[in-house]
């Protein structure tokens, strides 16, 4: 009876209602600055991609060495519809990214909790985790890794209750799906996909565990979670495979792994840290309101969903309750797992690895992934509890929160100037003057402010990739660099007080009206490539 009141509307009719929510959540993304974005990944791929697609090979000098999939991606819908690479990374890509996400999620999240009203609500919730949204808005990889592994989960468990049902045929299509997402999934990030590999084992250990303690929910299915054994032996060997011989450029992580480990021995025996990656984003944000406010629904979702999970973990483990399904335990071993990986990505952050910084941001959008459902599941218990008058006002008072959490959410994932001093827009002007100086320049620097923002711009910009002139950002260091002032590198520098490079008794060489660009006035007719006389 339950399970029917909970499915009044059509699953169709709620996916669709997703994708139009998603729509306008991404075109907010796109139109916020008019299309001219840039930042660091989305300038990476969408260099990389150009490069691929010259070099008709995804083995080349310089390929992102973590998974040619993306790229390939890309680049095979840029020839298709015969857009240009950066317009599709910046312009369509969020789309689509969107609708991958809230497609995949909502299968998955049906698949946990058996009701689509609240896999739907489950859903609703990663509208307000910008870290999520903004993985999966711009251009890189994760869209893929994201939406691959929630299918991944699906054909397990399809696989599962096919092999309960003695149909061996099914069995074998769901069971060659899920092989086939882990395949591409390491095709396009091997870390991503060793992630997702090391969840899977956690989920293992734990479900072992719970047979060993004789925890009855956990023994009703003591023949799936053996059966899980040989999916997550596969999924290691896939991820090996792809890293040793079919992507041979991904191996070098082995010895990315063996540092890591070295830095963390050297962390917990001296307690001295390499780096701090913590102390940026405390300053990239406008005050200390605004760094709370775009940090509040993670921690409202964690405390939260941290809650119930160690109710639901009490209620198995010690009053032995019988009446949870094989999903339920799934997630509550899943949600374990990737907190426990963004737990441990906290110390290697402190190491100061080669591999990038911040892993404990990266991720958290995969926990995120896990702890929106748990947190519906639990709230609906909570629910079923209340009267109507006071269902009522706890609907009124969650819808509203959830409201106010999405729209900051907005302003957190496009790094909105209102909130933060870092952005990621650039200007038509900016746009104009930055193509000027790659067709013109030889052999030259530009400074363009107090990051790297219009050195993004400038990657996404350029189709030349021998050109002898380069864009840099933040601390200017040479007085033979060119400079580019606007008003918006101006009002950046004031707002990160940053120094700007005195311009004021260069030579205007470029001027739009809105953006110039100053070089040093020369000392002889043989300077800046001027013809002697």
């Amino acid at each position: 009876m339950h399970q029917t009141s909970s499915n009044r509307l059509h699953p169709k009719v709620e996916t669709m209602a997703l994708i139009v929510i998603g729509f306008l959540y991404a075109a907010y993304f796109v139109l916020r600055y008019g299309g001219l974005w840039a930042e660091n990944d989305t300038a990476v791929f969408t260099q990389v991609t150009r490069s691929m697609l010259q070099a008709k090979s995804v083995l080349f000098a310089g390929q992102y060495t973590h998974g040619f999939g993306y790229p390939t991606w890309l680049g095979t819908l840029s020839l298709l519809t015969g857009l240009n690479v950066s317009v599709m990374n910046t312009i369509i890509m969020p789309f689509i990214g969107v609708i991958l996400l809230l497609v995949t999620a909502f299968v998955a999240y049906h698949t946990f909790l058996k009701s689509s009203r609240l896999a739907m609500l489950s859903v609703l919730l990663l509208f307000a985790v910008p870290d999520l949204m903004f993985t999966v808005l711009r251009g890189n990889h994760e869209k893929l890794n994201i939406a691959l592994m929630l299918m991944a989960l699906v054909a397990l468990f399809r696989s599962f209750e096919v092999v309960y049902e003695g149909n061996w045929r099914a069995a074998t299509a769901w069971i060659m799906l899920f092989y086939t997402f882990a395949f591409i999934n390491a095709t396009v990030n091997d870390y991503f996909a060793s992630t997702f590999a090391v969840a899977s084992t956690i989920t293992l250990i734990a479900g072992a565990f719970l047979i060993n303690r004789n925890v009855p929910a956990a023994a009703r299915y003591r023949g799936q979670i053996v059966r899980l054994t040989s999916y997550v032996g596969a999924t290691w060997l896939l991820v090996w495979w792809v890293m040793l011989y079919v992507f041979p450029p991904a191996g070098h992580d082995f010895q990315l792994l063996h540092g890591a480990i070295t830095k963390i021995t050297n962390l917990f025996l001296t307690l001295h840290t390499s780096s701090n990656p913590y102390s940026a984003p405390a300053s990239q944000w406008s005050g200390y309101v605004a760094q709370f406010l775009v940090a509040s629904f993670r921690w409202v979702l964690f405390l939260l969903s941290l809650l119930v999970w160690v109710q639901e973990i009490w209620r198995l483990v010690i009053k032995k309750q019988q009446h949870r399904t094989l999903e339920h335990l799934f997630l509550l071993s899943l949600y374990g797992a990737f907190g426990f990986l963004v737990a441990i990505a906290i110390p290697m952050d402190f190491t100061g690895m080669n591999a990038g910084t911040n892993l404990e941001v990266r991720n958290f959008p995969y926990f995120a992934l896990m702890a929106s459902p748990l947190l519906v599941w639990g709230l609906a218990q909570g629910y079923r509890r209340l009267s109507l008058v006071s269902r009522r006002k706890f609907a009124a008072i969650t819808g509203g929160l959830l409201s106010l959490f999405i729209l900051i959410g907005l302003f957190k994932s496009t790094l909105d100037p209102a909130i933060s001093n870092q952005w990621m827009f650039y200007t038509p002007a900016e746009k104009e003057s930055l193509t000027a100086f790659d067709r013109h320049s030889i052999d030259a620097t530009l400074w363009s402010g107090p990051d790297n923002r219009l050195v993004y711009a400038n990657a996404m910009l350029s189709s030349s990739t021998g050109t002898s002139s380069q864009v840099t950002g933040y601390h200017y260091a040479s007085s033979d660099k060119d400079i580019l002032i606007s008003p918006e590198v101006i009002e950046n520098s004031m707002v990160q007080h940053k120094n700007i490079p005195p311009y004021q008794q260069r030579n205007c060489i470029y001027d739009n009206g809105q953006a110039q660009i100053y070089r040093t006035v020369p000392q002889t007719l043989f300077q800046n490539g001027l013809p002697p006389q």
